[in-house]
């Protein structure tokens, strides 16, 4: 197609490469990914927000250090009997000298001499880090977007290109189901032969989800988490920014966590241009996020069908206008007495900041034997009637909103077109999304979710944050000191000093 911003789609055998293989420098060890754990500034930050050991009962045998980075590196063990193991058996030294450099040494005078028992963690779990949960998270964060700052992402002074914006510049974000840590439903089960009744664990947290979209619905149970996330070009070099549970059934589902996720995160990322997402968005989801001034880059439904736009008649043309795949074509008679819908060129992606929301046009090139024609067709918002009036420049009568006319605009006409070049680029970044839930996958015993109950399944998930934001932290350093290169901007350098 001639002169389109966005570019011809191409076949599958012919688009390029979008996987690279990990360099030796991108590989991390279980060891090397422990010693990130301990290294990461946050973890000592966190320790102070925690509340001060009671003045009755039992003392508190460990600090409350000890219980967090237990938490991330059960993590990467996959259990939390493996992981007390390892902090016990090789790691229990290193931890101490990590304490030396972070908290003083002081605090690493006051450690006894051996690792915690795994009954001391579940009870410190239990009493010390559920109730905390909320602060922690709230903590985790805020210090997320700040290290995504600092490892120059989001960046303010970068240009922008709306149709084809940077890795860098976009949020990914997707929802996952970890299995549920056992497969009873019922806490009392009765064998068939014998008629024992049997009493089984079950977690309460646990329920039915289906996912991998609309097409072919897979059954899990388990608790449901979303996660967003930023990176760069480096593989370990992400950085998550949220994670947040869905209930799902009568309460919010996936996508409304996401956009409320999302609305949050730009206002603390000036420099995020748009958000990547699967088929779970529609087109009122696109359409809340596209008045916030943010791209929604998602495929379509599969139960949006052609549409009928406008019949245009400027002088003597006559253009009949359909919206499909996600833009405004035309539809052309041909020889047999069949149509044809042929994409209209759009020459600009326009982007207007209102005061209390953004518009979104496409600046279309139609064809003609009489000369081209620019028509201007608003995308991405469905227009209400308390929105701006519109009214037709020839008659001057106000022109109905979209809903008064039963049209769902951000259904039908996207920012960036599903069938276009720039959607074959863009769209992949969704992929990390799917890599971060492998890596969750892979960091439970059998894959299943390692703990009981909604509060310390939030627990290990604040631990997998924090774990996957050392090694990115860890990694971005290196880099930085590798190439010599002036440091990102962020709140503060000791912050992010190791």
């Amino acid at each position: 197609m001639p002169d389109d911003i966005f570019g011809d789609p191409l076949p599958p055998n012919e688009r390029p490469a979008r996987k690279r293989q990990l360099a030796d420098h991108d590989q991390r060890t279980p060891d090397q990914r422990i010693d990130d754990i301990l290294n990461y500034p946050l973890f000592y930050e966190l320790a102070e927000l925690l509340p001060p050991p009671s003045s009755v009962g039992c003392p508190r045998g460990y600090p409350p250090v000890t219980y967090l980075l237990s938490a991330a590196m059960m993590t990467v063990t996959g259990s939390k009997r493996s992981a007390l193991g390892t902090l016990s058996s090789s790691q229990w030294r290193s931890l101490r000298a990590a304490v030396r450099r972070h908290a003083g040494r002081r605090a690493a005078i006051l450690l006894p001499a051996h690792a915690p028992s795994r009954h001391q963690y579940l009870y410190a779990e239990n009493k010390l880090l559920v109730p905390s949960s909320e602060l922690l998270q709230e903590h985790i964060e805020n210090y997320a977007v700040q290290q995504a700052l600092g490892q120059g992402l989001f960046p303010v002074d970068a240009p922008r290109n709306w149709a084809r914006p940077e890795r860098r510049q976009l949020l990914s974000g997707d929802a996952t189901v970890p299995k549920a840590p056992s497969k009873a439903e019922r806490a009392d089960d009765v064998d068939t032969t014998t008629g024992e009744i049997r009493t089984r664990r079950i977690d309460p947290a646990a329920r039915i989800y289906y996912e991998n979209g609309e097409e072919r619905k897979t059954i899990v149970r388990g608790t449901k988490w979303f996660f967003a996330s930023a990176r760069d070009d480096g593989y370990w070099r992400r950085v998550i920014l949220t994670v947040q549970h869905v209930a799902g059934g009568e309460y919010e589902g996936e996508a409304a966590v996401a956009v409320r996720s999302f609305l949050r995160l730009q206002a603390q990322l000036p420099g995020a241009m748009g958000v990547v997402y699967d088929g779970a968005f529609r087109g009122v989801h696109r359409d809340f996020l596209a008045r916030r001034k943010l791209l929604v880059i998602n495929k379509q439904h599969g139960s949006v069908k052609p549409r009928a736009y406008e019949l245009l008649r400027p002088g003597r043309c006559r253009h009949d206008l359909w919206c499909h795949e996600g833009r405004i074509a035309e539809r052309v008679p041909l020889d047999d007495g069949t149509t044809y819908l042929l994409p209209v060129p759009v020459t600009r992606l326009e982007h207007r900041e209102g005061v209390h929301k953004s518009r979104w046009y496409h600046l279309l090139n139609i064809a003609c034997r009489h000369g081209p024609h620019l028509h201007r067709v608003s995308v991405g918002i469905t227009s209400t009637p308390s929105d701006r009036a519109q009214y037709d420049p020839d008659t001057g009568k106000r022109l109905p909103s979209d809903t008064e006319r039963d049209f769902h605009r951000a259904e039908y006409l996207q920012q960036i077109p599903e069938a276009t070049l720039a959607h074959q680029l863009v769209y992949p970044y969704r992929s990390d999304a799917e890599s971060l839930h492998s890596q969750l996958d892979q960091s439970m015993w059998n894959r299943r979710m390692i703990s009981y109950g909604l509060e310390r399944q939030k627990i290990f998930m604040l631990g997998f944050v924090l774990a996957q934001n050392a090694t990115s932290q860890r990694l971005y350093f290196a880099r930085r000191a590798s190439d010599n290169q002036p440091a990102g901007r962020g709140r503060n350098q000791n912050l992010m000093s190791l």
